[in-house]
């Protein structure tokens, strides 16, 4: 779905310029709990804000050690904890044993193409899949808040480099095939 739709991709980079209002949200949210907007907290949220890929919290750790700061795991832990608390980060759970976060303050909904090879997380959106849902929960009489779409399989790179990769995982434990 990628080179040929390039429609349903989504560009994190270009998709939204919040003009620093998630430094504000992040500082009000802080200042409402009595917490303090350290300069740990300040360094690591730009940071996140700079990156538009998903990540761990230990690659994470690993960027800033790259970048020079010296920021402790706990530490780190602690402000994703807060981000997400405060709604300006999403949590995504692979089923990798990490959690993989994402900003999403001022972008848009979109779901999420998860390789189990490669571990490549694609985003995409697709306005006729939104539709569906919205037909299926309103014709259930089901008031959706949020919900998150992840579709697991191999990427077209993995399946052109490794021929039968696809049936391979297909046959692991606890892969329900999807019908085609």
């Amino acid at each position: 779905m990628s080179e040929e739709n390039p429609e349903f991709l989504i560009d994190k980079a270009s998709d939204a310029d919040t003009d620093g209002a998630e430094r504000r949200v992040f500082e009000e949210f802080l200042r409402q709990r009595g917490l303090k907007f350290t300069q740990a907290r300040r360094l690591l949220l730009d940071k996140v804000f700079s990156m538009h890929d998903h990540f761990t919290a230990e690659q994470l750790l690993d960027r800033l050690r790259t970048d020079g700061i010296g920021a402790s795991k706990a530490t780190v832990y602690r402000t994703l904890s807060v981000l997400l608390e405060c709604d300006l980060l999403t949590a995504h759970d692979f089923g990798e044993g990490a959690l993989y976060y994402e900003h999403t303050f001022g972008h848009d909904h979109h779901d999420h193409l998860f390789c189990l090879h490669c571990k490549t997380i694609t985003e995409f959106r697709d306005d006729a899949i939104e539709e569906h849902q919205d037909r299926v929960t309103g014709h259930l009489g089901f008031r959706t808040l949020t919900h998150s779409l992840k579709i697991y399989g191999v990427c077209k790179g993995c399946s052109d480099e490794e021929p039968g990769l696809v049936e391979r995982y297909a046959a692991s434990p606890g892969i329900v095939r999807h019908r085609s």
